[in-house]
């Protein structure tokens, strides 16, 4: 046998030996190790951390002082402008009221008393022994962000605010609003106000027809560049589509928000699973598809801009 053939034999037999052993303790200590020294690196993070972190001082000296926005004055300038004072009229009338809100007075004066049991919206005493902000100044000013999509702090000389109570204003108002109002208007309507509707548009000539939808296009100047092909509209600029469906009485039936590109008529009511197309669908059926309407039972349809009719079988 040569010596390299038994040098080979030497080197395997060696090889199994390491195998072989059990290295479990060994591979234990050098994780334990391992851990450890990671613990010991967050530790000394952490440590870094709090150190920088700002300690709260309370009322100090240096610190910055609250403004003093005299809360009374912001209070009695809305009495005065929108509700009378003393007797008085006020200043602004209810044309000017519905178009700074836009909401009537009657259904803002509804939203005021029932959002002024809200712990937040309340009148508290701070630590001082002195009034805080009355709840028709917060109000009056998540309606204003709300109808003109304006900054916070853009009513802070008029309501006597600071942005961070404007804005929390908003946010709680719109979730009051939704939790409390959700299902009384975000709903489909039932048979009876179906019937309603129906029976208006018969009285026009236009039996079956249930709604009409209509479109408008907001131009979107703050569209991010990775969007801009998405939402170009057929006149070259960046914008979005809103369409609708409402009746008489002013209620919104069906609404749509979407890109340009989807919102053609057939494509945007039946992909965001419209309303007519479920009433339609689930409660009346066309004899045919292409028959507009039927003399025994009239299948309700959507009257388009433009006049062209047609029939959710």
């Amino acid at each position: 046998m040569s010596a390299e053939h038994v040098k080979h034999e030497e080197e395997i037999s060696t090889t199994a030996a390491l195998l072989g052993e059990d290295d479990g303790a060994d591979v234990c200590a050098v994780v334990y190790t391992h851990v450890k020294v990671l613990m010991t690196l967050h530790r000394r993070a952490s440590a870094k951390r709090t150190a920088r972190r700002r300690r709260y001082s309370g009322s100090s000296v240096g610190r910055r002082a609250n403004k003093r926005r005299d809360f009374s004055a912001g209070l009695q300038t809305i009495l005065r402008d929108y509700f009378g004072v003393g007797g008085a009229l006020p200043i602004y009338d209810e044309r000017d009221f519905e178009t700074r809100f836009r909401v009537p007075r009657a259904v803002f004066r509804r939203t005021y008393l029932a959002v002024e049991v809200v712990p937040f919206f309340q009148q508290r005493i701070n630590a001082t022994g002195k009034p805080q902000a009355h709840p028709l100044q917060k109000v009056v000013a998540a309606f204003r962000v709300i109808a003109y999509g304006e900054a916070a702090d853009r009513g802070d000389e008029y309501v006597r605010l600071s942005r961070t109570v404007i804005a929390k204003s908003t946010k709680l108002l719109m979730e009051f609003i939704v939790q409390r109002w959700a299902p009384t208007y975000l709903r489909r309507p039932n048979d009876d106000e179906l019937d309603t509707i129906m029976e208006r548009n018969k009285e026009r000539g236009m039996p079956g027809c249930m709604g009409s939808l209509d479109c408008c296009h907001w131009e979107w100047h703050q569209c991010p560049t990775g969007m801009a092909g998405s939402y170009l509209s057929r006149k070259g600029k960046r914008g979005i589509v809103v369409e609708a469906v409402c009746d008489e009485d002013l209620w919104v039936w069906h609404l749509f928000v979407g890109a340009p590109a989807f919102s053609t008529t057939s494509t945007s009511c039946t992909s965001s699973r419209c309303t007519w197309t479920s009433l339609a669908v689930g409660c009346r059926r066309a004899t045919s598809p292409t028959q507009s309407t039927d003399t025994r039972v009239p299948c309700p349809t959507i009257l388009w801009t433009g006049f062209i009719r047609a029939t959710l079988s």
